[in-house]
């Protein structure tokens, strides 16, 4: 399975009078779509191919499957520590295919992972024993952290190459894939950057991301969740707008991100060309693993 890059840039005949273009991100990879490569590629082009990678996430994580095909992919040894220390391999499909992946998979308590979070992720010597871990190289909850920004900034670089849209829009979790792309914009760009948060009240990263946009005199909007009721929440009102954007367009859509980013495209006034960034879908051999 090879990386398809730059991903397609096309347009999208949807909404009547809107110059709609979509970056379908979601194409880059069948198991490491979308932003889960661009952030992964810019921990690559750091890491030490001799040292074990620890990476975290949660029991139905989008990031650790993804983790552990291109762990295994690019010949690392990987480990992850996921939060929720009731859970076991054998609770789901995403956690079989990581140790089918090669990756061995550790548990810690909801308290004790967000301990780990507050530290940056370094294990304490205990937790080191426990998980038997000796020199390890840490890639965050997510993959976030500074060296996903030059695998992220590639999304601006590719869109650029083409046109550039007077608005940008793209679903967020951490932040982490807005900010790669704003540091690749130029200062004063004219490009309005929406940012649709996955998360309600996500206030730390909307601070970031704010922050970085006004040092490059970036016009940004942050969209709180509060419509939906939050992340995993309003599953009833997003699928059938999901499923019936797939009918129209045959582009898959989840219901976490880019559902909610569909549902704010059709709620703005839109003036000039819009960028929407499809920043991936959950892999669906993954879904149905044994």
């Amino acid at each position: 399975m090879s990386f398809k890059l730059p991903s397609p840039y096309e347009p999208l005949d949807l909404l009547p009078g809107v110059d709609l273009w979509i970056k379908r991100d979601d194409l880059i990879h069948p198991v490491v779509s979308g932003n889960k490569w661009r952030k992964l590629k810019g921990f690559f082009q750091t890491a030490d191919p001799s040292l074990p990678v620890l990476t975290f996430g949660g029991a139905y994580s989008n990031h650790l499957p993804a983790a552990a095909f291109a762990l295994k992919h690019f010949g690392y040894a990987g480990i992850a520590v996921v939060r929720g220390e009731e859970l076991a391999v054998d609770d789901n499909a995403v956690l079989r295919y990581c140790v089918s992946q090669g990756m061995k998979v550790h548990f810690a308590s909801r308290s004790e992972y967000r301990e780990l979070r507050e530290r940056g992720w370094e294990p304490t010597p205990e937790q080191r024993a426990r998980w038997a871990l000796t020199d390890v190289q840490i890639l965050p909850e997510g993959g976030a952290g500074e060296q996903a920004r030059s695998g992220t900034g590639e999304i601006w670089s590719e869109i650029a190459a083409i046109h550039i849209p007077n608005h940008l829009v793209i679903a967020s979790g951490t932040g982490t894939t807005v900010r790669g792309i704003i540091s690749e914009m130029p200062t004063r760009c004219l490009t309005q950057v929406h940012v649709v948060s996955a998360v309600r009240g996500a206030h730390r990263e909307e601070t970031l991301v704010k922050m970085l946009a006004e040092e490059k005199n970036i016009k940004l909007q942050w969209i709180d969740e509060v419509a939906f009721g939050g992340f995993g929440k309003g599953r009833a009102e997003l699928a059938p707008l999901a499923m019936r954007f797939t009918e129209q367009t045959q582009i898959p859509i989840e219901l976490n991100y880019n559902a909610k980013v569909w549902a704010y495209l059709q709620k703005q006034n839109w003036n000039g060309r819009v960028c929407w960034v499809h920043t991936g879908i959950n892999a669906p051999q993954i879904r149905g693993a044994s």
